[in-house]
This record gives structure tokens, C-alpha cells and sequence, in this order.
């Protein structure tokens, strides 16, 4: 069953961790096939000796004390091994107890590798793989799919697109079949291309009726006016209108290529089996680009402090989103900005107790006001990065008699992270963001999959708990007023907001509140 998950899911992704250790993994023998390293859970000792918990970290944050403790459960728990593939391909294993594993295919490769004229291939290819292959029919892998109790899953974002399924442990091989089957052999016939064009532009029509959607693709339109990544993961109306075979298969070699794909298990799996079916399954997959769609230098992504408006006097609501350039993930900062992602907060209208919130913005927009009214009906810090670039900010739905009091208090708990962050609720949206992210990796095995894939393509290797703590525990009150700083005070902002926003200041007005004289 394709349940496809394109932009929302980047919203809901807004967790991408932290900046690559200096420290190098210590590879071990291997194969003579393979090249293969194991990313243990270091020990105390190791971090210290590695300068994790020391002097390494002054040049942007308080380093650690001698007598920070970490964890004993952290550092038991199971490693995340790694094996290099003859052809360049990567595969990463994380062995749980139980029944099932989530096998996944991370590709480096999303809307960002685009160019105009072919914006909107990865999304559409996304379709076609599951349309059946040059061995087996699309009845025939929906079958198969069925028969194992497999659920089959994908979604493409800016600069990933990913491939994965959930299967029983004794499946694996017949999953992992099915994949490669898919990514390698789809046959992407003329007659299933024209009937997806009419099912993606139903699903473009259906997208613009949800408000959130459509503000934020709006944001990375006019923050990224001259980047592909201001360009949508759907493509145009017209670009899907004219999609062809050719261009599809243009996109693939261009893209799809053994070093840029990390296949990843998480559950009850052997590491070495698994290494040795990836090998056997993915062995035709090329190794090289090819084709006119190569792009050799991705574009840089160039911010432009802008807004836009599409306004609506007759829709109940407003929708806004503000946003700063924030760091790139693998910037050594990127940890701050996950805490002060917390410590901003997020709600919505079904937590009553959002009033009482420790995120001061947060309580204000619930209610804890002059007016002791809910200013927002919802709001949402989002922490969007990339591999050079970011956004920063907070989205909210408010009615139009609230729109400039909500604007206020955000532009306001900006210049709060500035000059007033403190030690207590530093320490607070810390515990908060531990919690989050223990929380995501125990509900579920996809959850899992996903973090070491997504780890895999943006730092080359899988971080363990210990080191995200430790970085994370590394960041104190000062160490957030000054990236806030950086981020945020008297900086340029892009504006989108959608619906009934008469009321909602002009760009000026934002602009000046992105700074205050202090006295």
C-alpha cells in the first residue's frame, strides 16, 4: 500500500540532529567485498579522551564539567553498525529484540536536484515505482506486498526521497527484493505515466485546500526566490502536465547511484546477512550519473528577507509563518537551535493546559494575556534545516481581530531569546527536548529506521544517545543568547501568511521589531 507522505512530513521532521563529531569512527576487518565499521556507544572515557565532554566545545558553547554524568542505560544500548558496499552504497544496521524490522532506502537526491523545467521528477517517480516493473506487474508486487503483511511506505522532501517497508523478521530478503525490484526495474509504462498525472494533479488540488501546505511552500518560495529550494516537492501544474518517460528516467540515472543510497534495518537483523543481501539485491544498481539531468553543483541557497500575502477577507481564519535563516544541520550550533525550538514551544486548541506552559510565548497565545483570551488557535515553532542552509520561526492560525497582538508576542519572544534567555528555562526546554526525542525512538522500529537513514545522508555516520546529550547538555542560558543573536536580532525575516490577514502589520513594521534598544 503506497501511503505517500511528501511536504507534510517535512514539517513533522522538523527534529534533524546535530553536528558530526570530530572524532572518527574506528573501522574493524571486514570482508574483502566490503568495508565496514561498527558505531559503538562510547564509553565516558572515550568522549572525554575525544575532547566531546572538554575544551572541544568552547568555541560555541560552556564546555562540559569533568563531573557531567552520563547516562549508564545510554551507554548500553545497541550500536548502529556500518558496511560499505563494493559498489559505494552504505548499508547501516541497528539489532533490537523481537519480530519485525523496518528496512528502508534513503536517497540523497529530492526536489533540490531538480532544475525548473524538470521540478516535480522525484515526487512523480515516487508514483511510479510502485506501478510495476520490468519482472513483475504492479497486481503482481501488490501481491506479493500483501502476502508478506508488508507495509510499504515512501516520501519525498527538498533533499531526500525515501523508500521504505515493515516486515516480519524472516521477510527481510523478500523485502528488501521488492525494493530493489522497484527502484531498479520499474518499467514506468507511457499508459501508467498518463493515468498518474491525473492522480498527482488531484493530489495538487487537494494540497491547496490545506492552508499549512500552502504557507509554507509559499515561505520557501520567497526565502529561496533564486534557489531550487524555493520551488515546490510537487512540481507545477504544468510540468506534470508534460512529464515523460524520458524525463523520469533522466532524473533516475542522474540521481539514483549506489553512493548516494543508504540502505538501513532496524529490528531483529543480523548485520552481516543483512550487508550481504543488500549486495546481492542492489548489486546492478549504477554506480556513476549519467544522462542530461546531471547536475554537478548544487545551486546555493540564497535567503531573501521578503513576504508574501494571499489574501482572503472571507476565510475565517489567518495563517502566518515568519521565519529567519538558521544554520546549516551540520553546523556546530545546530544543537542550540533544537533547544530553542523547544524552549518556543508548540500547541494547539486540544491542550487546555497550554495557558500554564513554560514557553512564555506559548501561554501568552493560550490565554495567559491582558485579555486572559487565547490570542491563537494553534502555533508551531518550526526548525527546518538543510545541508546549507535553515529556517527558523513559528507558524500560527488566528482569527483577525488577534493577528497583530500574536505577531507582537512572537516578534517579541525573539528579542526575549536575545537578551533574557535564563539558566532555568534553558534547562527545562532541555529535559523537554530529551524527552521528545527518546520518545520518537521508542515508539516505534520506522521511527528508528528513519533516524539512523537520515543521520546516515546528512552526517555520514549514526549518532548515539550518549553524544546527542551530551551536545545537547552542552548548550546553556548564554550559549542560546548569543546563536539567538546571530539568528535573529536585527536580521531579515520572510513573511507567508494565507487567509483573513487585513489586520496582519506590513513587512516594515516586522522588520523593526526584529531589534530593540535596550537601556
Amino acid at each position: 500500500v503506497h501511503e505517500h507522505a511528501s511536504y507534510q512530513s517535512e514539517m513533522s521532521r522538523a527534529r534533524n540532529l546535530l553536528a558530526p563529531l570530530s572524532r572518527r569512527v574506528v573501522g574493524w576487518a571486514a570482508p574483502k567485498r566490503f568495508a565496514s565499521s561498527v558505531a559503538p556507544t562510547p564509553s565516558e572515557e572515550e568522549l572525554y579522551a575525544g575532547g566531546m565532554l572538554t575544551g572541544f566545545r568552547k568555541t560555541y558553547c560552556t564546555p562540559l564539567p569533568p563531573s557531567y554524568q552520563i547516562d549508564p542505560a545510554l551507554l548500553s544500548l545497541p550500536p548502529t553498525k556500518v558496511t560499505t558496499l563494493s559498489n559505494g552504497m552504505r548499508v547501516a544496521t541497528e539489532t533490537t529484540p523481537g519480530h519485525s524490522v523496518s528496512v528502508g532506502v534513503f536517497i540523497n537526491s529530492g526536489s533540490r536536484y531538480e532544475t525548473e523545467d524538470s521540478n516535480g521528477s522525484a515526487h512523480f517517480l515516487e508514483h511510479m515505482f510502485f506501478k510495476g516493473s520490468k519482472n513483475r506487474s504492479q497486481s503482481e508486487l501488490e501481491t506479493r506486498t500483501e502476502n508478506m503483511g508488508c507495509r510499504l511506505n515512501a516520501y519525498t522532501s527538498r533533499e531526500q526521497t525515501v523508500y521504505y517497508a515493515n516486515v516480519l523478521k524472516e521477510d527481510v530478503g523478500e523485502a528488501l527484493n521488492t525494493l530493489s525490484e522497484m527502484l531498479l526495474n520499474s518499467n514506468f509504462d507511457p499508459q501508467a505515466i498518463e493515468r498518474e498525472k491525473r492522480t498527482i494533479l488531484q493530489e495538487m488540488e487537494e494540497v491547496e485546500k490545506v492552508q499549512e501546505e500552502v504557507v509554507f511552500d509559499n515561505l520557501h518560495y520567497t526565502a529561496y526566490q533564486t534557489s531550487p529550494l524555493g520551488r515546490t516537492i510537487l512540481g507545477s501544474e504544468q510540468n506534470i502536465k508534460e512529464m515523460t518517460r524520458d524525463r523520469i528516467i533522466n532524473y533516475i540515472q542522474a540521481n539514483y547511484i549506489a553512493s548516494r543510497m543508504v540502505v538501513v534495518a532496524a529490528g531483529n537483523v543480523n548485520h552481516e546477512e543483512f550487508a550481504n543481501m543488500v549486495d546481492k539485491a542492489f548489486a546492478a544498481c549504477p554506480t556513476t550519473p549519467t544522462g542530461p539531468s546531471v547536475i554537478t553543483d548544487i545551486l546555493p541557497a540564497h535567503f531573501t528577507g521578503s513576504d508574501i500575502r494571499v489574501r482572503d477577507d472571507d476565510a475565517p481564519l489567518a495563517h502566518v509563518a515568519t521565519a529567519w535563516e538558521t544554520v546549516e544541520l551540520t553546523h556546530a550550533d545546530s544543537p542550540a537551535t533544537m533547544v530553542m525550538q523547544a524552549m518556543l514551544g508548540s500547541f494547539d486548541q486540544s491542550l487546555h493546559g497550554a495557558v500554564h506552559s513554560g514557553a512564555n510565548m506559548i501561554s501568552v497565545l493560550a490565554g495567559y494575556n491582558e485579555r486572559e483570551y487565547p490570542l491563537a488557535q494553534s502555533a508551531m515553532t518550526f526548525n527546518t534545516q538543510y545541508s546549507d542552509t535553515g529556517l527558523f520561526g513559528v507558524y500560527y492560525v488566528a482569527e483577525l481581530d488577534n493577528i497583530y497582538e500574536c505577531h507582537w508576542a512572537v516578534m517579541r519572544e525573539f528579542q526575549e531569546l536575545c537578551h533574557s534567555a535564563s539558566d532555568e528555562s534553558v534547562e527545562l526546554a532541555k529535559k523537554q527536548l530529551k524527552a521528545t526525542i527518546v520518545g520518537q525512538l521508542d515508539s516505534n522500529l520506522s521511527q528508528v529506521c528513519e533516524d539512523i537513514g537520515r543521520q546516515m545522508l546528512n552526517y555520514g555516520r549514526r549518532m548515539s544517545l550518549a553524544e546527542m546529550f551530551a551536545r545537547i547538555d552542552a548548550v546553556d542560558a548564554p550559549t542560546i543568547r548569543r546563536v539567538a543573536t546571530d539568528l535573529f536580532n536585527d536580521k531579515c525575516v520572510a513573511v507567508s501568511a494565507k487567509g483573513n490577514i487585513s489586520t496582519l502589520p506590513d513587512y516594515n513594521w516586522i522588520r523593526r521589531h526584529t531589534w530593540s534598544l535596550r537601556y
